[in-house]
């Protein structure tokens, strides 16, 4: 049997992700990277003030990525930052009407992909999840030592 490399195997299957995401955010003048925030930021901020720490913990970026990313998603409208009502230090993040328009394309692009793994996956969908998740967890306390 051929060695299996998991992550080898995991990368390529997220680099496909992300070009079939990028080739839909080209439809619509953004980036990937821009829409998968757009779809965090609409599915969230109706529950809660969204914060810079919040993208950063969602999308396992550092700082500094984060920072650049929201600063230029605000240059071109996509976003604007307000003072926290809860503490003024801080500044949440919301969505500007012109990324409003665009997100519920951007929504019902993700459930359509995620409608279609699943279907592939089938009866396997489950333990495919939770088999995903063993390994994050298991990569994530791998990074604490």
């Amino acid at each position: 049997m051929e060695q299996i490399i998991f992550g080898a195997l995991i990368k390529k299957l997220n680099n496909s992700l992300q070009r079939y995401s990028e080739r839909e955010a080209r439809k619509i003048g953004i980036t990937q990277t821009q829409m998968s925030i757009i779809d965090f930021l609409y599915r969230n901020e109706r529950q809660r003030e969204i914060y810079q720490t919040n993208v950063e913990r969602e999308f396992n970026i550092q700082k500094s990525s984060a920072t650049a990313l929201l600063k230029l998603m605000e240059k071109k409208g996509l976003i604007v930052r307000s003072p926290s009502k809860k503490d003024s230090r801080y500044k949440f993040i919301l969505l500007t009407t012109k990324s409003r328009q665009l997100a519920d394309h951007i929504s019902a692009f993700y459930q359509a992909n995620n409608d279609e793994l699943q279907r592939v996956l089938g009866d396997n969908t489950e333990r495919f999840v939770d088999d995903l998740s063993k390994l994050q967890k298991y990569m994530d306390e791998q990074l604490k030592v």
